[in-house]
Order: C-alpha cells, then structure tokens, then sequence
C-alpha cells in the first residue's frame, strides 16, 4: 500500500470536444480563410471602382465650373466700344458686346475635343450668365458599358462702372 500522494500522468488535449461530445480531429479552415480573403479583394475592388469614378466626375465638374467662370469674365470684359464713346451724357451701364460670340471663342480655346457647351446670355445689360455642360466617360465603370456622365456648372460675371 502505498503511503504517499497520488502520481497522476499529464493528460493530452488534441482538440476541444464539442457539445455533443465527439473530438474535431484535422480541421482545416483554409477554405473559409480564403472566401473571407476573396470578399474583402472584392469589397477593396469595389471601393477604388467608386472612388476613381467620383473622383472623375468631380474633378470634370470642377473644371466645368472654372471654364464657365473663365468664359463670363471674358465676355463680360467685351466691352462695345463705340457704343461708350459716342454717349454724350454720364456712363451708368457699360454696354456689352457680342457675348455669345465672346463665349464660342473661349470654349474653342479651352475645349478643343468639343466634350463642353456653353451657352450664354445677359441676365441685365452689365450681367453674363453662363451654362455650360460637359459629357464625362468614366474611366471603370465605363469598362462594364455604361455610359457617359453628363455635369453642368453656370457662372456669372458683372461690367461695373465706378464713378
């Protein structure tokens, strides 16, 4: 009989048992690894699609926008100068000159690929407003053919007289 403590031999765990009683030997989880791996590849792919494409269309709308800008000041600037000199009496109005004309010159030399059209017109006699609108192909999506975008932006410039 032995007088001493008890000598218990280690015990082996190879798997945890699960509720219904029986052992999980040689699980593999490498497929489902994978899946998860291909849905976030997917999901990224996804993202730069959205974020390249947006970023297109702003930046075309942002251009539209300096370009109508850059029109109106012009045609705003096209002051008819014998109108000016041969008024007799006091200035209040400068009167403008062909605008429309003014703005097709501007667009020509700012757009050349014709992917922009401005229109223009006088709200009042110093008043240029102009809309311009500019069809945008974007760059991914435009792979899966669908097809282009079109952005609009308007603009308006004043010819003040100052006493």
């Amino acid at each position: 009989m032995p007088t001493g403590p008890a000598v218990t031999e280690p015990a082996v765990v190879t798997g945890a048992a699960p509720a219904g009683g029986t052992e999980l030997k040689g699980r593999d989880d490498g497929g489902t690894i994978l899946i998860l791996t291909l849905g976030y590849v997917m999901l990224a792919l996804m993202l730069i699609v959205v974020v390249v494409d947006v970023s297109a269309l702003y930046l075309a709308r942002r251009g539209l926008a300096a370009t109508a800008d850059g029109a109106a000041l012009a045609a705003a600037q096209q002051i008819d100068e014998p109108a000016v000199y041969q008024t007799t009496g006091a200035i209040t109005d400068l009167p403008l000159g062909d605008v429309e004309q003014s703005v097709a010159r501007y667009q020509a030399q700012d757009d050349p690929t014709g992917n922009t059209t401005l229109r223009a017109g006088l709200t009042n006699p110093t008043t240029v407003h102009v809309d311009g609108s500019r069809t945008v192909n974007l760059p991914l999506v435009g792979l899966f053919g669908i097809g282009s975008v079109t952005v609009r932006a308007s603009a308006d410039a004043q010819a003040a007289v100052r006493p």
